[in-house]
């Protein structure tokens, strides 16, 4: 005997069927009118052209770039136009404004450095014509205490030159170091000929510095025989050196030590300064044969 299914049950089957295929009817009509939009209406995708991309600034490479990329074998070679520190510059007449004042700061610390130094020599020379003159007999004591006071302050004052000559000197010395660090040159000395002529500047200058070396080198002979004489002296009294009981004791030793030092400096002195006369005296007359060759007037040198 066959079950039959509820009246109710048979009754909704046919409505489930429809229900869905109404669904499946509308989802097509939607995919369908989406297919026939227009293709103004859709949004493109953006994409990136050659001229959005952002081009990189050519620039001009560092100094130390170019100078890395020098060959191994052009290394160390002087550029163009580059003058070696302590050489003349191609072209001196252009020099940097720094250099220019260098110069002249140079020129003067010169100067005072020289001046100061022949100060203290003469002062030096003063002194010992001082103690000559206090040592011969027969003056007056008036003239011996004159002297005396002369004397003295000529002590004071050649101790004050010296330490202003040490001071000019070691700020010539300052000058001189900054310069060649910074690759700078002094003035050029004038060109012995210009315009196919003798230059006279040329040899007035020229002759200015080898009288001065041969004044300075006379002056030293003096001074350093002066020296000699008087430190041979000490020597001698000092070896005549006597206890309470007269008795020689040979002086101080070590006294007499640092004196025969002091002697063999300013023999040495002494030689340096004989040879720098002969030496400026053989450049004078050279430089005197030299200009009579090229035409310069004989009263240029006087």
């Amino acid at each position: 005997m066959s079950r039959s299914l509820p009246i109710d049950a048979m009754a909704t089957k046919p409505f489930v069927h429809q229900l869905t295929c109404a669904f499946l009817l509308t989802v097509l009509w939607v995919t369908t009118i989406a297919a026939q939009q227009p293709a103004a209406g859709r949004q493109r995708s953006p994409r990136l052209t050659s001229d959005d991309v952002a081009r990189p600034q050519l620039t001009e490479p560092p100094p130390e770039a170019k100078q890395a990329a020098v060959k191994p074998e052009e290394a160390g070679k002087p550029v163009a136009g580059e003058a070696k520190p302590g050489e003349a510059k191609a072209n001196d007449s252009k020099a940097s404004p720094e250099e220019s004042s260098w110069r002249d700061q140079v020129g003067k610390a010169r100067t005072r450095a020289k001046e100061l130094e022949r100060a203290a020599e003469e002062a030096e020379l003063r002194i010992t014509a001082l103690r000559n003159e206090l040592g011969v007999s027969g003056e007056s004591a008036r003239h011996r205490n004159d002297t005396a006071a002369e004397l003295d302050q000529a002590g004071q004052q050649l101790k004050a030159v010296r330490g202003q000559a040490r001071v000019a000197a070691d700020d010539l010395a300052q000058l001189v170091e900054y310069g060649k660090q910074k690759g700078f040159t002094e003035a050029p000395d004038p060109k012995p000929t210009e315009e196919g002529k003798a230059n006279e500047e040329y040899y007035r200058t020229k002759f200015a510095k080898l009288n001065e070396a041969l004044e300075t080198a006379q002056r030293r002979i003096s001074l350093y025989e002066n020296r000699v004489r008087d430190l041979t002296q000490q020597l001698s009294t000092n070896g005549a050196g006597k206890d309470s009981k007269g008795r020689n004791t040979g002086g101080d030793s070590f006294f007499a030590a640092q004196l025969l030092k002091d002697r063999e400096e300013a023999q040495q002195k002494l030689d340096e300064a004989r040879e720098a006369v002969g030496k400026a005296q053989a450049d004078v007359d050279a430089l005197r044969d030299e200009a009579r060759r090229a035409g310069v007037p004989p009263g240029l040198f006087r």
